[in-house]
């Protein structure tokens, strides 16, 4: 199967609508206190290898995105942490994850491998993206992505007493990690050249292009968050 680096705009309406399910009107909280309604959200955020990265975000800095599913376990959620400052943006976001669960959150999870995870970073006009795609690209050696995919685990999730009936909340304690790419915007015809040359010669080859020639770049995302927020009350959550 062959994967390139603009199949995540298929998912971009998707997960416009996920960013929607989550908090309406979102009020700011105080350091790590919860807000007037008794939510807070934060993350931490560590980012090592071609670049570095570290930063805890918090209230309005972190978004939850929710998708109820029609069956047990078609759950979809995203999660998100931006940092701004001195017109520095940075954002480390995951999902979309499909099989999220709130009755069993050790299920299978599986993270859509464009959006699986990405870390953007952003300095006056220039910026830099990194994602599993391209991860999958030029650096996983597994046919099937395995080392491309968010590995999202819950150490606790909790249903706390709601004060809306359309709406259940939940507070969603864990950590996540993933390796993501930065690719070339235009591969050179040395990179293109080798790794057709190879599948002529030799088939089906994973990663598909040789990083070094290619000039890719790689990091780890990792990181953990707690997370308090109101969802959509569904017939079975799961």
């Amino acid at each position: 199967m062959t994967y390139t680096r603009y199949l995540p705009l298929v998912l971009t309406a998707l997960i416009a609508s996920l960013a929607g399910c989550g908090d309406k009107n979102p009020e700011k909280a105080s350091g790590a206190s919860a807000d007037a309604r008794g939510m807070s959200k934060s993350m931490t955020v560590d980012v090592s290898g071609a670049m570095n990265l570290h930063y805890e975000a918090k209230g309005d800095a972190v978004n939850v995105g929710f998708l109820p599913g029609k069956l047990p376990g078609a759950n979809w959620l995203t999660l998100s942490a931006d940092q701004e400052a001195d017109g520095d943006r940075n954002e480390v976001s995951i999902g979309p994850i499909l099989g999220f669960s709130f009755d069993n959150p050790d299920q299978q999870k599986q993270a859509i491998l464009f959006q699986g995870g990405r870390v953007e970073v952003a300095h006056d006009e220039n910026s830099a993206s990194y994602d599993t795609g391209s991860y999958y690209q030029y650096f996983d050696t597994d046919k099937n992505g395995a080392n491309s995919n968010v590995k999202l685990d819950f150490r606790s999730i909790e249903k706390l007493t709601s004060p809306n009936k359309l709406l259940d909340r939940y507070r969603l304690v864990g950590t996540f990690e993933f390796n993501a790419a930065l690719s070339p915007e235009q591969p050179t015809d040395e990179c293109t050249k080798e790794a057709a040359a190879f599948a002529a010669q030799h088939g089906e080859r994973h990663p598909g292009f040789d990083a070094k020639l290619c000039n890719a770049k790689n990091v780890v995302a990792k990181g953990s968050f707690d997370i308090t927020q109101d969802f959509p009350v569904t017939e079975k959550a799961g």
